[in-house]
Order: C-alpha cells, then structure tokens, then sequence
C-alpha cells in the first residue's frame, strides 16, 4: 500500500453526529413534523436497532478476518463475507440507518435531509479515499468485488 494514502478531514462517525446536532437545532427552531405517533415509537427504534446490528455485525466480520477496522491503517485482508456480501460500507451504512431512526423517532424531518448530507460527504471526503487505498492495496481483487458488491445498499 502507498504511504501517500490522504486521510480524510473527519471520521464518519463525526460528519454524521455534526448532521444530526444542526438538524435537532433545526427542528427546535423549524419544528416539521409529519409522523403518527405510533409510527415514530415503532419504526424509529427499530431502525435505530437494525443500525446498530450493521455496526457490530461489520465489525464482527472484520475481527474474524484478522484485520484492522481502523480506516486510517493499513488493510491487511479483504473483507467480503458475512455482510460485507451485500454492502461494502455496512459501518457506514449503520450510522445512516441509526440517524434515519433518530429521525423517525423524534419526527424530525431535518434529520433526514442532514441525513443524506451526511451520506454524500461521507461518500465523497471518506469512501472515495478509502476505496482508493483498497484498489492500492489489493489490486484486482478490490475491483472484482466492488462490481460485485454496491458501496451503499
């Protein structure tokens, strides 16, 4: 792999918690709300759930490929079992899913709309370079699975 791999201005975790801090700030100041209240107590904690299993089950996945789930460190195995066969970025994917909950939840359309502000940023500043880095570090094989295997869902 190339020591000229750029890091990222944030971690994903960070662009997705400043996306959801100004979207609440937001619906205090813009309240839209658009929800049933059974819909919000039901389908909000369930997506939240649904996040937090991608997340762990990923970084399961990773751990049992014995390598780092740490992006900015060298990769040293290709992951693409468990659920890495249907997303290539099932932690990312899981932040997305828990904010999309947070925002049933709370009915705060905000949310959803930093929500996918903060999927194109994780997407464009984060994936590309970590895509990047994968092609570097494994060649072909990156490329086989990444047209096999969508980035997102």
């Amino acid at each position: 792999m190339s020591d000229t791999f750029k890091k990222p201005f944030a971690a994903p975790p960070n662009i997705f918690l400043a996306s959801l801090i100004v979207a609440v700030l937001l619906g205090f100041v813009v309240p839209w709300p658009v929800l049933p209240t059974f819909v919000q107590f039901t389908l909000g904690p369930v997506a939240i759930f649904a996040g937090v299993i991608l997340i762990i089950k990923s970084m399961r996945d990773i751990d049992a490929s014995d390598t780092t789930y740490d992006p900015y460190a060298a990769s040293t195995a290709l992951v693409t079992s468990g659920i890495y066969k249907f997303t290539r970025n099932p932690g990312y994917l899981g932040l997305a899913v828990i904010q999309l909950g947070m925002a049933i939840l709370i009915d705060n359309v905000w949310i959803i709309l930093a929500n996918i502000a903060a999927i194109i940023v994780t997407t464009v500043f984060v994936i590309k370079l970590e895509e990047e880095k994968l092609l570097d570090a494994f060649g072909q094989d990156y490329a086989d699975y990444c047209g096999r295997v969508r980035r997102w869902i």
